[in-house]
């Protein structure tokens, strides 16, 4: 595996690192398990289109088609693999957020669908959601809006707007008092481990690409 992608790999590892004594050890190792499985099939897929290369040098165009199926198949594997490190880091968040922001017990769920709706079409006239669903959670008395605001709902709302939420739960943790540093942690480091698994699927999708042969380069 070249070294350029181990690096982005090692990058997600070190932000696990220093989260993993916790409750979210388990979604954590497997999201390390899952950039694991990316590095040794590239030392696979390596492997194995040198040995096509020496079996089939006397066949160019069959050498390409091989050597082009297993990529094609290398790709559809790392895509799982990025789905499913992507899935729980996901869960790790939704758990560390239930520890920070409390759902009110007064609230039901009608409640809740007519304020997130409301909140949701106010949010898409704006062309920075993330500084506007702040200063409401500062303003509002409602806790249900706080708790929508600053909960699931509001993470899975920016990230639907295409936000990174690093920014956003710097901001929101100052907001909240909570003595759970476990759960601020991991809150917190959602970001950095989303912007660093985004850099792993780049970085691989450039190499693939790299290593994808054309008609023109085996003779």
């Amino acid at each position: 595996m070249s070294e350029s992608l181990q690096e982005y790999i090692d990058a997600v590892l070190s932000i696990i690192q220093p989260l993993k004594e916790s409750e979210f050890s388990e979604k954590l190792n497997k999201i390390s398990a899952y950039m694991a499985s990316i590095e040794k099939s590239f030392v696979m897929l390596n492997s194995t289109v040198e040995s096509i290369r020496q079996q089939t040098s006397s066949d160019p165009e069959s050498c390409r088609k091989a050597v082009q199926g297993k990529i094609a198949a290398n790709k559809a594997s790392v895509a799982s693999f990025i789905k499913f490190a992507r899935m729980n880091l996901d869960l790790a968040r939704a758990e560390g957020l239930d520890k920070l922001v409390k759902r009110p017990k007064s609230a039901n769920k009608v409640d809740e669908k007519k304020i997130s709706e409301s909140l949701g079409k106010w949010f898409d006239q704006l062309p920075d959601p993330a500084s506007a669903m702040i200063e409401h959670f500062k303003a509002s008395s409602n806790p249900l809006d706080k708790y929508l605001i600053a909960g699931k709902w509001g993470h899975e709302y920016l990230q639907k707007r295409g936000i990174n939420t690093e920014a956003y739960d710097g901001e929101l943790l100052k907001l909240i008092l909570c003595k759970d540093t476990a759960a601020v942690n991991m809150v917190q480091s959602y970001g950095k481990l989303s912007w660093a698994i985004d850099a792993v699927e780049e970085m691989v999708l450039k190499k693939l690409e790299a290593a994808n042969p054309a008609e023109s380069e085996i003779s």
